[in-house]
C-alpha cells in the first residue's frame, strides 16, 4: 500500500472505531464507572477489530468455490517472507529499495499488528489495576476472537473465510500486547 492508500484505509476505519468506542464509553461509565483513560482503550479495541475485518466483502462477489480464504497455519512464515524477498535482492545493493521493504502487505500487516496490539497493551497498563495474566488473557481472547471471526466468515454471517488466518497474526498481536503492558509497567515503575 502506498501511504495515501493507507491513510486512506486507515482513516474510516479509525472513525468507525472512533464512534463505537464514544458509544461504548457513554453507555457504559456510569454503570461500571469507567473514566476517561478507559476511552482510549476502547477505541484502540474497536480500531483493533475494526481493521482485522474491515473492509468487509461484497456477498455477491465472494467467491465460495474453494471454501474461502486459505489460512496460513505455518509459525512464523513473515520470517520466511523476509528470507524469500532477501533473496530476491540477492546480493546487489541496487536492489535493495526501501519501497519494496515499505510495499510488502506481508510487513505492513506485522508491523502494524506489533504497534497497534503495543498501544492497546500500554493502554490497558494504564489503567493501573491490571496484572500481566490479565493482560495476557485480553491478548488471547482479542487475539483469538479476531482470527476466529476471519476463519470462520466473520461468526457465519458469511458462507466462507473471506480474510486470511494467520497464526503469525496470532503470534505478533499476543507479544505486541504483551510487549506494550510490560514496557508501560517497567517505565511506570522506573
Amino acid at each position: 500500500m502506498s501511504p495515501v492508500q493507507l491513510i486512506a484505509y486507515l482513516g474510516p476505519a479509525a472513525l468507525i472505531s472512533a464512534g463505537i468506542a464514544a458509544f461504548l464509553w457513554l453507555g457504559l461509565r456510569l454503570p461500571f464507572g469507567l473514566r476517561p483513560r478507559h476511552a482510549l482503550t476502547l477505541f484502540l479495541v474497536c480500531f483493533f477489530l475494526t481493521l482485522t475485518q474491515y473492509p468487509l466483502p461484497d456477498r455477491a462477489a465472494l467467491d465460495c468455490s474453494a471454501g474461502g480464504v486459505a489460512p496460513i497455519l505455518r509459525p512464523f512464515e513473515t520470517f520466511a517472507h523476509i528470507q524469500r524477498m532477501l533473496a530476491w535482492e540477492g546480493n546487489d545493493p541496487a536492489a535493495v529499495t526501501w519501497r519494496s521493504w515499505v510495499g510488502s502487505k506481508v510487513l505492513q500487516a506485522a508491523v502494524m499488528n506489533l504497534l497497534l496490539c503495543a498501544a492497546i497493551g500500554a493502554a490497558f497498563a494504564w489503567q493501573g489495576k491490571a496484572g500481566w495474566r490479565s493482560a495476557l488473557g485480553l491478548a488471547v481472547v482479542l487475539s483469538g476472537g479476531a482470527e476466529m471471526a476471519q476463519l470462520t466468515g466473520l461468526f457465519g454471517l458469511y458462507p466462507c473465510a473471506f480474510r486470511t488466518f494467520e497464526v503469525d497474526d496470532l503470534i505478533f498481536n499476543i507479544g505486541g500486547l504483551m510487549a506494550g503492558f510490560t514496557l508501560l509497567r517497567w517505565w511506570q515503575a522506573a
